[in-house]
């Protein structure tokens, strides 16, 4: 969960994001945490964090995964547009619900409720993000009259998460991507990619599917193994080698071959280990090795 102490995990942050530079990645997608105790992680706010970030990154495109359910329509519209209006590239927020029930107590909403938060918020958001002069009465969110500004000077697309069928059909209808689960199996990607399609065919949108994976690229298959196997015997977010891109650099290619086989032509990867100095050096591998190839893919 990255360095307990303040200045070095922004230290940590901007380093990886230079890394991400340096490497040819596409994007980089910061993630969203609320009412953690610092004993457990230091969580950064994704939307001060991005914007400090984005002078680091340049003209590749930057973005956040944000918790939905707890954002307010106006202010996060507000927020995007003033982000949009520093960018150098276009702006990527995708949507995702959350499934922290310590979370939802700590801001006195019920979990059943996270749905309908995110569905109403993405709605309205899209709308003031277009200029639009927003009234909306939803059971969660009151919009009356509203529009915002600044209105964003680049392109800002709208993600959904989701790790299951519902949150794939979701996606299609509401968003402009949908994110997989970073635990889905392949047998579940194949079968949340086909409902996600429709969904998308059905609301007239181009479908955009992401992969979500956890990656560690060593110089071999062993040296990779040997940094990942004690990760994963601790029981790193309930998952195994078949929901992880590791491997040397000819392994992860041959990965990634596969599910662009699958369909997916995207993918949105974040670090399995916490030693920052290990996740550099797996960043220097992708751009040295993984990046060249799968491009002329």
């Amino acid at each position: 969960m990255g360095a307990y102490d303040t200045a070095e995990q922004a230290s940590n942050w901007l380093e990886v994001a230079a890394a991400a530079r340096a490497a040819g990645l596409d994007g980089l997608l910061v993630g969203d945490n609320h009412a953690v105790a610092p004993g457990y992680a230091n969580c950064f706010s994704p939307v001060p964090s991005i914007a400090r970030l984005m002078a680091v990154t340049g003209d590749m495109p930057v973005g956040m995964v944000l918790l939905a359910p707890f954002y307010e329509p106006i202010v996060l519209a507000e927020q995007i547009g003033t982000l949009a209006a520093f960018s150098e590239a276009p702006l990527i927020v995708t949507l995702a619900l959350g499934g922290r029930a310590q979370t939802f107590e700590s801001f006195g909403w019920e979990m059943r409720t996270r749905v309908g938060r995110l569905e109403e918020l993405a709605t309205v958001v899209r709308a003031l993000l277009a200029g639009e002069r927003v009234t909306f009465h939803g059971r969660y969110h009151t919009v009356v009259s509203a529009q915002i500004s600044p209105l964003p000077r680049v392109p800002v697309s709208l993600w959904l998460a989701g790790t299951v069928p519902e949150a794939a059909a979701r996606a299609g209808r509401l968003g402009d991507a949908w994110l997989c689960g970073q635990n889905a199996s392949p047998a579940e990607l194949k079968a949340q990619l086909a409902v996600y399609r429709e969904a998308a065919a059905q609301a007239g949108r181009i479908p955009r599917p992401v992969l979500r994976r956890d990656i560690f690229v060593g110089e071999t298959d062993t040296d990779a193994r040997t940094v990942v196997e004690p990760i994963l015997a601790e029981g790193y977010r309930g998952t195994g080698h078949d929901t992880l891109l590791v491997g040397g650099p000819e392994t992860v290619i041959q990965q990634l071959r596969e599910y662009r086989a699958m369909g997916f032509e995207e993918v949105m990867v974040r670090h399995i280990v916490g030693d920052h100095q290990q996740m550099l050096e797996s960043f220097e591998r992708i751009g040295r090795h993984v990046m060249p190839t799968i491009r002329g893919l």
